[in-house]
C-alpha cells in the first residue's frame, strides 16, 4: 500500500519490510514514469478493464 501525502512524500506499509520498500521502489518509478509523460503531452488514459485485467495477470500468472 502507498500514499503521496501533500508537502510530504510517499509512505508505504506491506507486511513486510522488504514488502514495503518494494512498494516504494515501484511507486518511485511510476511517479517518474508519468512525470516523463507529461513531459511529452498528455497521457493517454488506459481503460479501467483494461487495468484490472493486467493486475489480474499480474497477481496470478506473472513469475508463476
Amino acid at each position: 500500500t502507498a500514499v503521496l501525502m501533500q508537502n510530504h512524500g510517499p509512505f508505504t506499509i506491506g507486511g513486510t519490510a522488504k514488502a514495503a520498500v518494494k512498494t516504494a521502489v515501484l511507486l518511485e518509478e511510476v511517479a517518474r514514469t508519468v512525470h516523463i509523460s507529461r513531459q511529452l503531452g498528455d497521457p493517454l488514459p488506459i481503460p479501467q478493464d483494461k487495468i484490472d485485467s493486467l493486475y489480474d495477470r499480474y497477481q496470478n500468472v506473472y513469475g508463476q
